[in-house]
C-alpha cells in the first residue's frame, strides 16, 4: 500500500494529509484605515483573514507610482481591523509537535504553528449568492478569509498641475466581511480610492470601469490567536 498519513475526523473529513499542506499563520497585526480607506499590511505571500465591526476586506497590488508592491486592506476610514495572513507551513519546522512532509520533504504540517481552523464558507458568482449573514457561535472570535473576491475598480483621469500632466483615480470595492460578535455579514466594502501618476499626455484618457461578482469567503476561529 501506499506509505502516508491522514488525520480524518468524526465526519470523514480529511483534516491533515501528507499530500496537501495545512494553511498556518504567517503573520498578524491590528491596523486602522487611513483616510482614503485602505492600508498596507506588507509584501507577503498568502491569503489574508480579516476581522473589524465593519465590512473590510483586502487585495494584492503590484508596485505602481508610489503604492508598494503587497496586501492592502479596504473598507471605510478609521475602521479598525485585525489582519491574518496564511501561507502553508515555512521552513524551518517547530522544535516540538507533530511535524509531517510529503514524499519530497516538503512541510505540509507543523502542530506548532496557528492552523486555519475553517469553520465555514461562503460562495456564489452571483453578488445576492454571497452577500447577506451567517451566525456562528458569539463566545468565539471570527475573521472573514476572502479566497475570491468580487471588486469594482472605476478609474477616472483629471488634470494636474502642467497642462499635459494629469493624474489616474482609482475607487476600488471588494468583497468582505464584518463581524459583531457571532453575527458575519458579507458584502462589498465602502469605496477606497488609489491615485497613481502624474503622467503626461494629451488629449486625457477616457474613464472606463471593470468589475467581478464572483466571490467565495472563508470564516476563520482565530480565537486565541
Amino acid at each position: 500500500m501506499t506509505a502516508g498519513i491522514k488525520i480524518i475526523n468524526d465526519w470523514g473529513t480529511v483534516l491533515v494529509d501528507d499530500t496537501f499542506p495545512t494553511l498556518a499563520m504567517l503573520a498578524q497585526g491590528t491596523t486602522t484605515l487611513d483616510s482614503e480607506g485602505s492600508r498596507y499590511i506588507g509584501n507577503h505571500s498568502g491569503t489574508v483573514a480579516v476581522r473589524s465591526t465593519s465590512v473590510v476586506g483586502y487585495q494584492y497590488f503590484n508596485e505602481i507610482d508610489g503604492y508598494p508592491r503587497g496586501l492592502f486592506l479596504f473598507g471605510p476610514p478609521g475602521a479598525v481591523v485585525e489582519w491574518y495572513v496564511y501561507a502553508p507551513p515555512q521552513e524551518p519546522p517547530s522544535n516540538f509537535g507533530l511535524i509531517i512532509r510529503d514524499g519530497t520533504g516538503r512541510l505540509t504540517f507543523d502542530a506548532g504553528r496557528k492552523a486555519a481552523r475553517v469553520a465555514g464558507l461562503r460562495s456564489s458568482s452571483s453578488r445576492p449568492g454571497w452577500q447577506g449573514t451567517a451566525g456562528f457561535d458569539p463566545g468565539r472570535a471570527w475573521a472573514v478569509m476572502p479566497l475570491i473576491y468580487a471588486f469594482d475598480s472605476v478609474n477616472t483621469f483629471r488634470r494636474w498641475g502642467d497642462p499635459q500632466e494629469y493624474l489616474q483615480y482609482e475607487d476600488v470595492s471588494i468583497s468582505g466581511g464584518a463581524v459583531n460578535g457571532g453575527t458575519i455579514t458579507f458584502g462589498m466594502t465602502q469605496k477606497s480610492r488609489r491615485t497613481y501618476g502624474p503622467y503626461y499626455g494629451s488629449p486625457l484618457p477616457a474613464g472606463f470601469t471593470y468589475a467581478s461578482n464572483n466571490a467565495a469567503l472563508a470564516v476563520i476561529d482565530v480565537t486565541g490567536y
